[in-house]
């Protein structure tokens, strides 16, 4: 079973979309600042609508250039085998419909709570001839309102940092790709997969860069000249650079109103799901696992499976930070048991050494045997019994997976990976014995065939 394969039984599971993907070698130069970008909905300009890139002499080709430095299908690779063309679609189903109903929202076709994710809603002044909310996240959803740059960036006399400045969203920049898929895929301040609108059915939320980025087909060709243009990644770049940014975004968040409200609880949708859809009143179980040390018995934790990723990923980005951001990490979780003061407190101070460790993260390049540390670590850290969660278990499939993709070893070990996915395809199946005997005999064939 190939990744993309075992990945889609993951994804089903869950409700993902997914995204594109670049691949390549170490980026040039350092990332932007996501602050310095403004997000394509944010933005000023003009979409001018997905048709006005579609013409079979534009990007609608029905097969790849081979003489010019784009593809240009990038429109059929998109309409015919991208989710997010889909996206819109997704609310004329029965069952948005009946989200929309228990949330009392209307139809979810017009109702901002869900076109802010599943289309390109930008306001009415910004919305071009040919633009049309039915085409989902189209072309300028993640590009950019294409109003000043439209015209010019077919020019091979128009660099890229040239379209840029006129307006293009810069997704090939590691920052601000991770910063704009996480606008849906987790969410702003202005948008966000509430635990009502989870309560009314929509799926719960995950996100992992490299995987989403592997889920979706490119539409782009990374070749010497993409390369002389734009900076490139390599897979653990991703998935590194993903991690922390998901996790600093979390941290964001709690500092804000979702959970400083004046309710009599605050936005369930911050904390573990399965802090409670997992438990039964009978199971006396209960035992911390590696970020709930400081935890009460009973208490409902913070949502952390971008947490444990971060504190894998800065064991070998940043050794000597490991034992201060874990030690943060346990007090934010105990925090859950006390005033929401402290937590605010707690997720304020992991926050700065996150927004560090992104930093770090969005220029470094990572060496076989550093990503070889890497999978020891994260599978180890499994065997010890900290994935009978199953947002940790979840994460940490799509981490060993992509890291064994990267070391060239995915073939070698695909019949364990496969196992991985079957195990975490379904939720409310998940068994974590059964998950952890299977990191067991992972580690083991690892111990045996990965050399330092």
């Amino acid at each position: 079973m190939v990744r993309q394969t075992a990945i889609a039984l993951l994804c089903i599971g869950v409700g993902w979309l997914g995204a594109t993907r670049g691949v390549g070698a170490a980026p040039p130069a350092p990332a932007q600042s996501p602050a310095a970008v403004v997000l394509p909905a944010q933005g000023l300009n003009k979409h001018m609508g997905v048709t006005t890139c579609a013409s079979s002499v534009c990007h609608g080709a029905v097969t790849p250039s081979k003489t010019y430095n784009v593809l240009l299908n990038e429109y059929v690779t998109w309409s015919h085998d991208d989710a997010h063309s889909k996206a819109f679609n997704v609310l004329r189903s029965m069952k948005s419909r009946g989200i929309a109903s228990k949330l009392g929202i209307g139809d979810p076709a017009s109702a901002r709570e869900c076109l802010d994710c599943h289309s390109d809603n930008v306001p009415q002044q910004q919305r071009g001839e040919k633009f049309s909310l039915a085409d989902g996240i189209g072309c300028e959803a993640c590009h950019g309102g294409s109003e000043y740059w439209l015209a010019t960036h077919t020019s091979k006399r128009a660099s890229y940092r040239e379209n840029v400045a006129k307006g293009m969203y810069p997704t090939a920049d590691l920052r601000q790709r991770a910063n704009l898929c996480l606008s849906c895929h987790y969410g702003t301040s202005e948008k966000f997969a509430t635990h009502r609108m989870m309560a009314a059915g929509h799926p719960r939320l995950s996100f992992e860069m490299d995987t989403f980025l592997a889920l979706q087909p490119p539409h782009y060709r990374v070749d010497e000249d993409y390369k002389r243009r734009k900076p490139t990644y390599t897979s653990t770049q991703n998935w590194s650079y993903g991690q922390l940014a998901a996790a600093l975004r979390e941290m964001e968040t709690l500092q804000g109103p979702r959970l400083n409200n004046n309710a009599a609880f605050p936005e369930l949708a911050l904390f573990n799901c399965y802090g409670c859809h997992m438990s039964s009143m009978r199971r006396t179980d209960w035992s911390h696992r590696l970020l709930e040390g400081g935890a009460e018995a009973g208490s409902v934790p913070i949502s952390d499976g971008s947490l444990i990723m971060a504190w894998i990923i800065t064991r070998e980005l940043d050794p000597q930070s490991a034992p201060a951001l874990l030690r943060l990490c346990r007090s934010l979780l105990a925090a859950s048991a006390a005033d929401r003061s402290q937590i605010v407190e707690r997720s304020r101070e992991i926050g700065v050494s996150l927004r560090r460790l992104t930093d770090e993260a969005a220029v470094r390049t990572w060496k076989p045997a550093d990503e070889r540390q890497l999978l020891r670590t994260l599978v180890a850290v499994g065997t010890s019994g900290e994935f009978r969660d199953y947002v940790g278990a979840e994460q940490a499939v799509m981490g060993i997976d992509g890291l064994l993709i990267e070391l060239g070893l995915a073939n070698h070990f695909r019949k364990r990976i496969d196992e991985l996915y079957k195990l975490t395809q379904n939720d409310e199946a998940y068994a974590p014995e059964q998950f952890v005997a299977s990191l067991q005999q992972l580690q083991a064939e690892i111990d045996k065939d990965v050399r330092p």
